[in-house]
């Protein structure tokens, strides 16, 4: 039982050492490619509206046909990735090559994501327990390490070594995606065996449905547009202050170690706590951080960092658990498409956002922005957990 826990834990610890050229160094890379905080805004922006239609599309594929499972398409795009990783290497610093490649990489790793979590799930349905929670603070654990080496030496050898992360830790990836085990699934009734058909399907019908839910999806994306807006534009800031690759390797570093202890609790703190209360918490505290972010100082960074626990941390895995507590069973997955979804815009709209109000105001303007962003996702979080389904 234990061998399953190892393998979701390795494959989730490893695919955000990817995520660390893809999230943690976004910016940083492209700007030394030669785009401007605007067309960054834009190029990541057309790419995470495709990764948005792309991504259920996908899981709807999935759910349809039991012989295209997590594992086979964690695999075709792992394949994927190595090799836009490998092509990213050699075009470096051709601006719009690079962009293309990049742009790429970040919509095929935006696909692997619901699938990464999915591996826990797997396990789990099967009779054999995965705590997510444990999964995703070895990711931010992984996370935390790597950014911090990367930004420490990267300002020596430059944003090339974004691509070289890639292409190591894409490769130990599709290692661990292709040795890890498929289950029978006779013992169980999977997903693709349910017979049960909601009559209310539709996305409209969903919403009328469970207006509670949608209400917190609303809340989910506004705090994840915060999320990107500050900290995938944090390295304009630090480079405000003085700072440079080192600040931001350390600042990210931050963030993913206070993650950790929060992703460890956090299904004993939901069974306390319900889910609802739990995403309000998250969002009080993005205003919070909003307006620490305001301060211009190197150790407000710090701090605005630190705060990552009482926001990210709580955020992310209790937006995974939502659909499962608060809909009926025929409803779920395609509750789970909206969290997804609701994911994926927050961060296009942080995206866009952040490298628009940089490009109109400065970084004054996006710290203003940011505590507009923070306290719309705090309402909607109110009202959520006022209306009921």
């Amino acid at each position: 039982m234990k061998k399953y826990s190892i393998f979701c834990y390795l494959l989730t610890a490893i695919f955000y050492i990817v995520q660390v050229s893809v999230l943690g160094y976004t910016v940083y890379f492209l700007a030394e490619n030669g785009y401007t905080a605007a067309q960054i805004s834009i190029l990541m922006g057309v790419f995470g509206i495709v990764a948005a239609i792309t991504q259920p599309t996908l899981g709807y594929i999935a759910d349809r046909n039991k012989n295209i499972d997590f594992k086979r398409i964690l695999t075709w795009i792992g394949f994927l990735v190595i090799i836009l990783f490998i092509a990213l290497y050699y075009f470096y610093q051709r601006k719009i090559a690079s962009g293309l490649l990049f742009g790429t990489i970040y919509l095929s790793t935006n696909n692997m994501s619901p699938f990464i979590n999915a591996s826990c799930f797997y396990y789990t349905d099967r009779g054999y327990n995965v705590d997510y929670g444990i999964a995703r603070g070895c990711g931010s654990f992984s996370f935390a390490v790597v950014s911090y080496i990367l930004g420490n030496i990267m300002h020596k050898y430059g944003a090339r070594l974004v691509s070289v992360n890639g292409i190591v830790s894409s490769v130990l990836l599709l290692i661990i995606i292709i040795i890890m085990p498929r289950l029978k699934d006779d013992t169980i009734i999977t997903k693709k065996d349910t017979k049960i058909e909601s009559k209310n399907s539709s996305h409209t019908n969903i919403i009328m449905k469970y207006p509670s839910f949608f209400l917190m999806v609303l809340a989910v994306i506004f705090a994840m547009c915060f999320q990107n807006s500050d900290c995938g534009y944090m390295i304009n800031i630090i480079e405000e202050l003085g700072g440079d690759s080192s600040h931001l390797g350390l600042a990210n570093a931050i963030a993913a170690m206070v993650e950790i202890p929060i992703m460890f609790l956090i299904s004993k703190m939901l069974k306390k706590i319900h889910v609802k209360k739990m995403i309000l918490i998250a969002c009080a505290f993005y205003i919070v951080r909003a307006f620490v972010f305001h301060i211009e100082s190197m150790t407000a960074i710090y701090v605005v960092q630190v705060l990552q626990m009482f926001t990210f941390a709580i955020l992310i895995p209790s937006s995974v658990y939502l659909s499962d507590d608060m809909m009926q069973e025929e409803d779920k997955n395609k509750g789970q498409t909206f969290i997804g979804m609701a994911i994926t815009a927050g961060l296009i709209l942080g995206t866009f956002a952040g490298g628009q109000l940089i490009s109109i105001g400065g970084t004054n303007l996006l710290e203003i922005g940011c505590i507009v962003i923070a306290s719309i996702s705090c309402i909607f979080a109110i009202l959520g957990n006022i209306v009921k389904n």
